[in-house]
């Protein structure tokens, strides 16, 4: 489930950010998917094992170049210390990637398989992707679909 999730990624951002150059436009996706992310994955106070190592991979899958990695682990650390404003962050890749477009979908997706990777969701999980779905213009019934999928979908 999780290597599939990741090749997925890795095809729609890895080619983005491999090359040396990240245009500003770029440099906004990194900061918000991962500040994000860092966000997500502190949101019940602690990372767990199975968090880190769905963030490790995804920037390995990625195949950021040094210069991007730094960006994501910079904007990953700022999630994880709540220096940042979710409804900024939604606002400011909505400026970049239009609600409905495959980039909007891939973040969702992406933050819903790290919510998801340690096998639950947490009650503070689930506030932030309450949020972020309405954020991104998604309905509260494609979320509720969306976990209720996950509770039935077996760990590996």
């Amino acid at each position: 489930m999780a290597s599939g999730l990741l090749k997925d990624i890795r095809l729609a951002l890895g080619e983005i950010f491999s090359g040396g150059k990240i245009d500003e436009n770029q440099q906004v996706t990194l900061q918000v998917v991962f500040g994000l992310l860092g966000y997500l994955a502190r949101a019940d106070s602690i990372v767990t094992d199975d968090e880190a190592a769905f963030l490790n991979n995804l920037m390995d899958e990625m195949h950021l170049s040094i210069s991007a990695r730094k960006i994501a682990l910079e904007a990953m650390n700022r999630g994880k210390a709540r220096q940042i404003d979710i409804g900024v962050e939604l606002e400011r890749f909505l400026s970049v990637h239009p609600a409905g477009s495959p980039e909007v979908g891939r973040l969702y997706e992406t933050l819903l398989k790290l919510a998801g990777s340690d096998g639950r969701v947490r009650p503070r999980e689930r506030e932030f992707l309450e949020q972020v779905t309405s954020g991104l213009g998604f309905t509260p019934d494609i979320l509720e679909s969306r976990l209720a999928a996950m509770e039935r979908r077996p760990v590996a």
